[in-house]
C-alpha cells in the first residue's frame, strides 16, 4: 500500500515599507497692538466754553504689531461713545465745535492734554483756521464718523501705515474752537465722546 500525503507550509511575508515625518507643526495668529500714552485721562475737560474759545492737546499713539496694519489707521467715534446733552439753551454743542484733527511731528513725547507747541502739523480733518459753523468739519461731523473705514468714508484716515515688529509712534494734535456765530441755543450743552483708532490686517 502506498501512502501519499501533502503538507502544506504557510509561509509568512513582509514588505519594505518607508516613511518621513514632518513633527512640530504649529500655528501662531499675527498681532495687532495699538496703544496710547494718556493713562486713561481725557484730552480735553474744558468748561464755561463762550464763543470764539479755542484750545488744543496731543497724544501719542504707539503700534507694536507682529503684522503691518492693511490700511492706514483710522480714527473715529463708535456708535454709542458720543452724547451731546442739551442745556438750558435747548440745543446742542457738538454742531457748533470746530473740530479739526492734525497728525504732528516734532521732538519730544506728547502725551494726553501735553502742550503741542513746536510741532508742524498735517490736516486729516477739519481745519484749523474756522472760526465760524462750517459744513462737514464741525465735532458733529467727526461723531458722525462711527465705523472702522479702510476707504475713510466713515471714518478718519490717519494716513500712518506701520510696519510691522518695528515700534513706530504717531503724535496726535486735536483742536477745538467753539464757532463765533454759536446761536444761544448751545448755551449750557455738554458733549462726552471716546476716540477709537482702529487698524485691521
Amino acid at each position: 500500500m502506498i501512502g501519499s500525503g501533502f503538507v502544506v507550509y504557510e509561509a509568512s511575508s513582509a514588505d519594505f515599507v518607508t516613511s518621513a515625518e514632518n513633527p512640530n507643526n504649529s500655528f501662531t495668529t499675527g498681532a495687532l497692538e495699538l496703544t496710547d500714552n494718556d493713562s486713561d485721562s481725557a484730552l480735553f475737560s474744558v468748561s464755561n466754553l463762550i464763543p470764539g474759545a479755542s484750545g488744543s492737546s496731543c497724544i501719542t499713539v504707539t503700534y507694536d504689531g507682529t503684522v503691518a496694519p492693511s490700511a492706514p489707521v483710522q480714527l473715529y467715534v463708535k456708535t454709542g461713545d458720543a452724547t451731546d446733552t442739551p442745556g438750558s439753551g435747548g440745543g446742542g454743542a457738538t454742531p457748533n465745535i470746530n473740530w479739526s484733527i492734525e497728525t504732528a511731528t516734532g521732538a519730544g513725547v506728547f502725551g494726553s492734554g501735553a502742550s503741542c507747541t513746536g510741532l508742524a502739523g498735517t490736516p486729516i480733518f477739519g481745519n484749523t483756521a474756522d472760526t465760524t459753523i462750517t459744513a462737514g468739519r464741525m465735532l458733529s461731523d467727526f461723531v458722525a464718523k462711527n465705523a472702522y473705514d479702510p476707504s475713510g468714508v466713515t471714518s478718519v484716515s490717519s494716513g500712518w501705515l506701520p510696519p510691522a515688529n518695528v515700534a513706530s509712534t504717531k503724535v496726535f494734535r486735536f483742536t477745538y474752537k467753539l464757532a463765533t456765530n454759536t446761536p444761544s441755543s448751545a448755551m449750557g450743552a455738554t458733549v462726552d465722546l471716546k476716540i477709537t483708532w482702529e487698524g485691521h490686517s
